[in-house]
Order: C-alpha cells, then structure tokens, then sequence
C-alpha cells in the first residue's frame, strides 16, 4: 500500500504577524488545511524573534519549541525556572496558554513550533544524517528539511526535499530518509491519545 504524502515547498509557505502583534511566523502547514489561529487541530511553523518578546497565548494547546537557526533563547515560562534552548538543545515542550517570554541570547533567532489541541499530541526531534535512515511510524508524521536536500521515502512514496520544505505522510509503516551530503532535518509525529 502506498503512503499518502503531501509537499509544502518553501515558496508556498504563508507568513503573517503573531497572535499578538510581537513577531511574525511562517506556516508551514496545519491541519485541516486554511484553519484559522482558533481552529487548526495542528499547525506547524517558524516563528521569527528579533528582539526579546513574550509569546501569544494559545488556550488549549501544547507546544512544542526548538531553536531552528541563531544563537539562542532563555524561556521563562509561567514564572518558573528559565530554559536555555540553543540550536543543540532538545526541543521544550509547554502549555502554550502560560504566559511566556523569550529573552534572545545573542542576536535574532527562529524558533520551530508543532502545537497541537484537543485529542491530538505530538513529539518531535532533530536528527542529522549523511546516508540511509529507515524508522518505523504510526500516525501522521511531518518531515521538515532543515539544512542540506534529502530524499524521503514512506511506503512507496517519495519526494526530494530542499531546506525548509516539509512533507506529511499519513498511513505509512516506514519512513527512510537519505541523503549524499551532511543534512539535518525535524520529524514531528502527531498521534491520538
């Protein structure tokens, strides 16, 4: 059986203002497809800081964040503890209704973010490869190329991918990703609980 895979190319991705007015983001996809802040079930993007901002609220969702290009972030959220989050850190995983404030570390950074609401969760991880990499999947799995091309295959299906173009792969059992040259990519997995 064939996986279903859908591309988002770099060029098509849609950018607009935050929630809150402090920064701006690009959508790289989000689930149904054209929902609103208020609607999307999922929605994957990368969101710009160019100065220290506090991040918009989003009741009922959990976010996921990880540092995509720059320096870094030191995150406090709900007035606990800070997180330092540079490229190299896993991602941080919060309530995205807590009020929360990003302080850059040393000069602008983007920021990846997979939030998800109601019965949906997620995970999501960096892995970088120069080669062959075969995983086994369950659900609806986004592979988002961050540096370098790479190929990527799911049950018969396939695409090349260039940096910041992203596919989403239903019904798949596997998924193997290859490339010639050094390459770093995210793999978010979206699943029912």
């Amino acid at each position: 059986m064939k996986a279903a895979m859908q591309i988002f190319r770099s060029a098509d991705h849609r950018h607009m203002p935050w929630k809150n007015g402090r920064g701006t983001t690009t959508e790289i996809a989000a689930f149904p497809p054209g929902a609103g802040l208020d609607e999307f079930e999922w929605r994957l993007s990368l969101a710009r800081m160019d100065s220290d901002a506090p991040f918009s609220a989003f009741p009922g969702i959990v976010r996921t964040l990880a540092i995509f290009d720059g320096e870094g972030l030191r995150l406090e959220i709900a007035g606990g503890e800070p997180v330092i989050l540079r490229p190299s850190s896993a991602p941080c995983r919060f309530a995205a209704d807590q009020a929360a404030i990003g302080h850059l570390l040393d000069g602008p950074v983007s920021n990846l973010n997979i939030m998800t609401r109601g019965d949906l969760s997620h995970g999501m991880r960096r892995v970088r490869l120069c080669g062959d990499l075969e995983l086994g999947v369950t659900g609806t799995i986004l592979v988002l190329c961050q540096a370098g091309n790479m190929q990527v295959r799911a049950d018969g299906a396939e695409a090349r991918l260039a940096p910041l173009d992203c596919a989403l792969i239903e019904e798949a059992q596997t998924l193997a990703l290859k490339s010639e040259t050094a390459c770093s990519a995210y793999l978010i997995e979206i699943f029912r609980v």
